[in-house]
C-alpha cells in the first residue's frame, strides 16, 4: 500500500502518506506521513485521473477502486495529489479485481473484473463541499455488454476519426495531449480471461480471448476484429491510445500479457506469455512492430522487443514475455536517436511523445521493477523491418528513401499504386534480412 512518483520514469520518489486512516476501511493504524496508504494493500485495482464538471480536460482527482486485498473489494479511495487520500465509500459495483477501466466522455468506465462479470459501470466526478478531498464519484449502472464476461482485459478510450489537423495539438500542450486522450470518440475493450458460467449452454471453458469490441455510447457494443490470426488471445497485458506525434493519429497499442484456460483438451493453468506489441488506428486491423520467433524451450526464444531480455546465470541472455506491467504514454527528454540531439525542429526539448513499460511479471521469473521507454524505431518498424528497406528512421518516423515510395513503412509503391502495407507478419518474408531492435530501450 505504497504510493510512488517521477517526472521523467529514471528517479522515482516514494510519497508520505496521509488521508482517512479508519477503522475497519484500511490501515487505521498506520502513522500518518509515513509510507502505509490509508487504504489495504491489494493488487488487480485500477487507478485513473478524472476530471471534474468543469470539463477544462485537466485531471482533478485520482480515483483508486477494487482490486483484491486480500479478497474482491468494491472501495473507492479519491486523492487531489497522491498524498493524502480519503475514502468515498463502497461503490454500488459488485466487488471485483483485475476489471477494466478508461476514462471515456469525462466519465469512468469499470468493465467486467473478477469474479467474471460482463457489467459496466460509470462513475462521474461530482463536487461535493463535505467531504474533506471536496468531491465523491457517483456510479450509473450500464447495460450488461454483449461480450464474455471477462477479466484482465485492457480498455482504451480512442479516436477512430480524429486526424487532428488544426490547431487542438499546439506543442505548447503536447504533454497534456499525449497524457489525456481528451478527443477520444470510441471505447475499446481488448482480450482477457473470459467465458460463461459452466450452468449456461454456450459454456466452451474460460480461457484467453483477442476479441476487440467498441462502444461510442458505454451500452451499445460492436465487435470489430474479426480476424483472429492478428494477435493471439491474451489477458493482463498492457495497452493505450497514444500519439506518436503532434497533429498525428493516435494508435492504440497492445503488448505482452499470456495464454491460460481451457480450450477443448487442452489446459493451460499459468500464463504463457507473448514478446509481441502491435498497433492499430480503428481495432480491426492491427501492425505488428517487433519480430519474435522460437519458443523458451531451451531458451530458443528471440524478440526484437528490448523489455523481453533478461540475463540469467552464466551472464547467458534470455527472451521471455512478461504481464502485469503498466504501459503509459508520456513524454521524454532523453537522446533517443543517439545523435547527441535532444531537441528536434518538430519536437522541443523535454517534450518528446514516449511509451513507458513500468514493471510487471516476468514468465519464469520473479516480478520486476525496471522501466523501459520507446525509441523512435518504434514509428518504423513492421515485423521487425526497419522502413521496409526503403527508408532511414527519423525520430517522428520513417524517411523514405525515394519519391516513389510512401506509407508509414515505405511500403506504398506510387508506381505499381499498390498498398503492400499489411498486418500479417508474412508480409515481413519479403523483406528477410538482419533485424534491428530499436523498440525499448531499458532506463536500468
Amino acid at each position: 500500500s505504497d504510493v510512488w512518483y517521477s517526472k521523467d520514469a529514471k528517479k522515482w520518489n516514494q510519497a508520505h502518506l496521509d488521508g482517512d486512516f479508519l477503522q475497519g476501511v484500511g490501515n487505521w493504524d498506520a502513522k500518518p506521513g509515513g509510507f502505509t496508504a490509508p487504504w489495504y494493500a491489494r493488487y488487480g485495482h485500477s487507478l485513473n485521473a478524472l476530471d471534474d464538471e468543469d470539463g477544462d480536460g485537466i485531471a482533478d482527482v485520482m480515483v483508486l477502486a477494487g482490486g483484491n486485498s486480500p479478497m474482491p473489494s468494491n472501495d473507492v479511495w479519491l486523492s487531489t495529489d497522491g498524498i493524502r487520500w480519503y475514502f468515498d465509500g463502497y461503490a454500488e459495483w459488485s466487488k471485483r479485481a483485475y476489471h477494466s477501466t478508461a476514462v471515456f466522455g469525462g466519465k469512468l468506465y469499470i468493465l467486467g473484473g473478477t469474479p467474471l462479470t460482463n457489467s459496466v459501470w460509470r462513475g462521474s466526478l461530482v463536487k461535493n463541499r463535505t467531504r474533506e478531498v471536496g468531491y465523491t464519484v457517483k456510479w450509473t449502472q450500464m447495460k450488461d455488454a454483449p461480450w464474455t464476461q471477462r477479466a484482465g482485459a485492457c480498455a482504451i478510450a480512442h479516436s477512430i476519426n480524429d486526424k487532428n489537423d488544426g490547431d487542438d495539438a499546439s506543442l505548447v500542450n503536447m504533454t497534456d495531449e499525449v497524457m489525456n486522450n481528451t478527443l477520444a470518440d470510441t471505447l475499446f475493450i481488448l482480450g482477457g480471461l473470459a467465458g460463461y458460467s459452466e450452468d449456461n449452454p454456450d459454456y466452451e471453458g474460460i480461457r484467453t480471448r483477442n476479441d476487440v469490441w467498441k462502444t461510442t455510447d458505454g451500452e451499445s457494443w460492436q465487435r470489430v476484429m474479426t480476424d483472429t490470426t492478428m494477435w493471439a488471445g491474451r489477458a493482463f497485458h498492457g495497452c493505450t491510445s497514444w500519439r506518436s506525434i503532434p497533429n498525428s493519429q493516435p494508435k492504440m497499442i497492445i503488448a505482452g500479457g499470456g495464454y491460460m484456460g481451457t480450450d477443448g483438451n487442452r489446459e493451460v493453468r499459468s500464463l504463457e506469455t507473448y514478446t509481441d506489441t502491435w498497433w492499430s488506428y480503428n481495432g480491426s486491423v492491427w501492425m505488428k512492430i517487433n519480430r519474435d520467433e522460437g519458443s523458451i524451450y531451451k531458451d530458443n526464444l528471440y524478440s526484437t522487443n528490448e523489455w523481453t531480455e533478461i540475463m540469467v546465470e552464466g551472464g547467458r541472455k534470455v527472451y521471455r514475455g512478461k504481464w502485469g506491467f503498466s504501459l503509459e504514454g508520456f513524454v521524454t527528454s532523453q537522446d533517443l536517436n543517439g545523435d547527441g540531439e535532444i531537441s528536434t525542429e518538430l519536437l522541443p526539448q523535454e517534450q518528446i511523445p514516449a511509451l513507458f513499460l513500468i514493471g510487471g511479471k516476468v514468465e519464469g521469473f520473479s516480478m520486476v521493477s525496471d522501466t523501459f521507454v520507446s525509441k523512435p524505431g518504434i514509428n518504423c518498424e513492421l515485423d521487425g523491418i526497419t522502413c521496409g528497406k526503403k527508408g532511414t528512421c527519423g525520430v517522428v518516423g520513417c524517411i523514405c528513401n525515394s519519391s516513389n515510395f510512401t506509407g508509414d513503412y515505405c511500403n506504398m509503391d506510387k508506381n505499381k499504386s499498390v498498398n503492400r502495407q499489411t498486418s500479417s507478419a508474412t508480409a515481413a518474408a519479403t523483406y528477410l534480412a538482419p533485424m534491428i531492435s530499436i523498440a525499448l530501450l531499458a532506463f536500468w
